[in-house]
């Protein structure tokens, strides 16, 4: 059912979008003058991960399907770090640019910006990580506290019963949702799993560091769950160094190549994948159709129409799933 209403709304968007004066890339409405440029651009809190690139090329090709007079670009810090990510968004609402796809490394910290921007007339689209008390006209991305859930339901069948150790770290607004679906799934389906959680202060090795001194103090642990990209290597970084492999049973996050080849060696069980693809070109598509409002009004004051949420949803993936995401695109 959820398929069957996200295709609804994708045929929708681009009905709005093509009435706002894309067809086919190359074409225009007969009689239309050429469509005047405009440029939307990308703000991400890690320039150069993998899942983000897979962002960047679905807003690509989105843009490329909406018509040659639509370019964007790529912006944001090469460290996680949301007060750059602001300072990115605030200098291209001073370039006046026609809109902006940004996933929030820290809720809070990216509403001054995000909310100067739509006061601006800048139509913001959040996907990947919500900034959801901003003036954000909508978000494009996964149900995070659905893909927590389901990591969850996958662990507690792995293991039963026992101890596990999360791995994450405060700040992000999708980091906690996706700990809190984690926490109730393993209440709603496992036999009394016990939790642990460590801050990994978003890195990988850092999560090495805090998982081998959690596995070292709690030996009873089997299982692990790396709440982002970034743990699943620590963790099994960890349980390698101190002999334990076969008894931790861990569930990664997103399909970076370090995590594909440790599913791939059974390192990692399993990993929870997103669609970051469709991210990108559903949040190009309403950014687009958002820069363009119709003769009907919006809910949104100002803009064109949008739907204030896309679940972009996910999968438990399995050595035979991350094999489509073995050729990440590179910007």
């Amino acid at each position: 059912m959820k398929k069957v209403i996200l295709s609804l709304i994708l045929v929708a968007v681009l009905t709005v979008s093509v009435f706002a004066g894309g067809q086919k890339e190359g074409q225009t409405v007969p009689g239309q003058k050429e469509m005047e440029k405009e440029t939307y651009a990308m703000v991400v809190f890690l320039k150069g991960s993998e899942f983000f690139n897979w962002c960047y090329a679905g807003m690509s090709d989105a843009a490329r399907a909406i018509g040659p007079h639509v370019s964007v670009e790529l912006q944001g810090p090469a460290e996680w770090d949301a007060t750059l990510e602001a300072r990115a968004i605030d200098s291209l609402v001073a370039r006046r640019i026609d809109g902006i796809l940004v996933t929030a490394g820290d809720a809070a910290t990216m509403i001054p910006s995000i909310n100067k921007a739509t006061a601006a007339g800048v139509p913001v689209i959040t996907f990947d990580s919500d900034s959801p008390e901003s003036d954000r006209l909508a978000f494009a991305g996964t149900n995070n506290y659905a893909a927590g859930f389901e990591a969850g339901k996958a662990m507690a069948e792995w293991i039963g019963t026992g101890h596990v150790g999360v791995s994450t770290f405060p700040g992000p607004d999708h980091l906690k949702q996706r700990v809190d679906g984690f926490k109730d799934a393993l209440e709603k389906y496992g036999n009394g799993i016990k939790v642990s959680i460590v801050n990994d202060e978003g890195d990988v090795v850092k999560a090495e560091t805090q998982l081998t001194a959690l596995l070292q103090a709690n030996p009873d642990i089997n299982g692990i769950f790396a709440a982002h990209g970034n743990p699943g290597p620590g963790a099994a970084s960890a349980v390698r160094s101190l002999g334990m492999e076969g008894q931790v049973a861990i569930m990664g996050f997103d399909f970076g190549m370090p995590v594909i080849e440790l599913i791939e060696s059974g390192e990692i069980k399993g990993t929870v994948g997103q669609n970051p693809y469709l991210m990108g070109y559903m949040a190009m598509i309403m950014a687009y159709s958002a820069n363009h409002p119709t003769d009907v009004p919006s809910t949104n004051a100002g803009f064109g129409h949008t739907p204030s949420n896309v679940d972009t949803g996910v999968a438990i993936l399995d050595v035979e799933g991350v094999q489509m995401y073995k050729n990440p695109p590179k910007f």
